[in-house]
């Protein structure tokens, strides 16, 4: 992997104008260190936002190894606190923990599944005006952050909130507004495709719900179109990671774990894409991993290894049996129609 210098010298700022508020994108001025940081500030809310990545393989992983930190402090909202409260650092609040949810499923799909190198972002709120969420500033914080290092990654992507207040369409409502909405829908996405959805509605009809859908689309332009001048004045090379190709004798090893596998838990899974309900499912999946791993110790055959490589081939042929169960059995694993939302 070629090492790639920082190119943040001097503090620039990036501005662009979003459902009637400026939003601001600066580099330069913080974590100069990091491979890839900026401040973003929509209204009076500011995120800080860190990305790095280590240049050494994380050995013995069978995933990409990403980190998301949400972190928020009293001081943001300007409170301090004062001698009879315990000033060190607790586990993260349930907000905290949703958005770096929310930050982590937007970002993860457009990094390669092949890497094995410790991927972190931090992000720091460092003021909230009560009136416009984080989180959406912190999504785009994350894009580019990202965008700008040299880690490869193959963004950007810019973020919306979605609201629907007497009938209207909202673009980025305040808090106050929300409370008035019908609708909370969060669009992720890269300009012409949407990337994640998150949202919750009263009674609302499902033709509504896809209007907001395309509503909020429609309004991602401006963050793609800002961030995409923030990577041309500052942006640095990507990193190249070379991939080796999977052997003969790797794939060799692959389709006996694979034929190991269907062997012993073909019907099994095949009871599992039956389950709708998902938490059900997700128990089910853990029982049928612990119970294949205790098969394949029994199995003179299957050494330690190729245990570990069983454990991660499990989900990948659950999700080729769940695709081939969807076209056979015109149904969506949890009982819904092809064309159901």
């Amino acid at each position: 992997m070629k090492e790639v210098k920082s190119s943040l010298s001097l503090p620039k700022k990036f501005e662009a104008e979003i459902a009637g508020k400026k939003l601001t994108i600066e580099t330069g001025r913080f974590a100069a260190k990091a491979q890839g940081s900026c401040t973003v500030q929509y209204g009076d809310t500011v995120v800080l936002a860190t990305a790095v990545m280590n240049k050494e393989i994380k050995e013995g992983i069978e995933y990409f190894p990403l980190l998301v930190d949400y972190e928020e402090k009293l001081y943001a909202a300007g409170k301090i606190k004062g001698s009879r409260f315990i000033k060190r650092e607790g586990r993260p609040s349930d907000e905290a923990i949703l958005t770096a949810r929310l930050v982590d499923r937007s970002i993860r799909p457009l990094f390669s599944e092949e890497i094995r190198h410790d991927v972190q972002v931090v992000l720091t709120v460092l003021s909230v005006d009560q009136e416009n969420d984080p989180d959406i500033v912190s999504l785009m914080a994350t894009s580019a952050a990202l965008a700008i290092s040299p880690i490869p990654w193959a963004g950007p992507i810019s973020a919306v909130r979605v609201g629907l207040v007497d009938g209207e369409w909202v673009l980025n409502p305040s808090y106050e507004a929300l409370e008035k909405s019908d609708l909370d829908l969060v669009v992720v996405g890269t300009g012409d495709k949407v990337l994640m959805l998150e949202g919750g509605a009263k009674e609302v009809p499902e033709e509504k719900i896809l209007e907001g859908i395309e509503y909020g689309q429609k309004h991602l332009k401006e963050g793609m179109d800002l961030i995409a001048k923030l990577i041309k004045e500052v942006g640095q090379e990507k990193m190249v990671i070379e991939y080796g190709e999977e052997s003969a004798e790797e794939k060799v090893l692959r389709e006996k774990i694979e034929q190991k596998i269907i062997k012993y838990s073909e019907e099994e899974i095949v009871k599992l894409l039956n389950i709708a309900d998902n938490e059900e499912r997700a128990w089910a999946t853990d029982e049928l991993k612990e119970r294949l791993e205790e098969l394949l110790k029994e199995d003179s055959e299957v050494s330690k290894e190729e245990r570990v490589k069983s454990l991660k081939l499990v989900d990948e042929i659950i999700i080729k049996r769940a695709r081939r169960f969807v076209v056979e059995q015109e149904k969506r694993i949890d009982g819904r129609k092809t064309d159901e939302i």
